[in-house]
This record gives structure tokens, C-alpha cells and sequence, in this order.
């Protein structure tokens, strides 16, 4: 499954970059923002507060996020896979097995 996860979330970023012309075609980078939102979410929903955050911090000093091009394509959907990733095979993994843990103590302390 970890492979299938990873495979899409490659695809979506090759099909956005084969897409891609200039930096006014935001419309193929907005397509790949939502794939990748949909991919890891809840998770993607913090990195995208995050972008916000910084965003409007940088903007109160005059500066500004990098504007829209290839790299800054791929630099910003490896963030949001890596926090997909980090979700789906790291922190439900091991929230699954704690439950199982719990469960299993239950029924053993039970069956005493």
C-alpha cells in the first residue's frame, strides 16, 4: 500500500510538471495543491495552515513566498507528501497498534 501511496503522489507531481508552462499557469499547480490535500489529509490541511502562517509572517516584513515555478512545485509537494506519508505509514500505524495493545491487556485482565 506504502508503494501504491507513494506511486500516485509521484504520478500527480510528474502529470503537474508535464503540465506546467510558466508561472501564470497556476492552475496546474492549484490542481496538484488539492491531489496532494487529498492524499494526506487531515495532515496536509496543518502544512497548508503552515504555508499560510509563514505566508502572512513574511508578508508583515515585506517579503513573500518564492513565486510559482518547478522547483518551488516540487519542494512544495514533497512537503506535503512527506507530511502524508508521516501520517498514513508512521503515526496511524502505530495508533493502531497501541489500540491493539490496549485491547488485547483488556481481555487478558478480563479473562483472570
Amino acid at each position: 500500500m506504502r508503494f501504491v501511496w507513494v506511486g500516485i503522489c509521484v504520478a500527480a507531481l510528474v502529470a503537474a510538471l508535464r503540465g506546467y508552462r510558466s508561472a501564470s499557469d497556476f492552475m496546474v499547480e492549484e490542481a496538484l495543491a488539492l491531489q496532494m490535500m487529498a492524499l494526506g489529509f487531515p495532515a496536509s490541511l496543518v502544512v497548508w495552515i503552515s504555508f499560510v502562517v509563514v505566508g502572512f509572517t513574511l508578508d508583515r516584513f515585506g517579503l513573500s513566498l518564492p513565486s510559482s515555478s518547478r522547483p518551488e512545485m516540487i519542494a512544495t509537494r514533497f512537503t506535503f507528501a512527506t507530511a502524508g506519508y508521516i501520517q498514513w505509514f508512521v503515526v496511524v500505524p502505530y495508533l493502531i497498534r497501541l489500540w491493539r495493545n490496549a485491547r488485547s491487556k483488556k481481555a487478558n485482565t478480563e479473562n483472570l
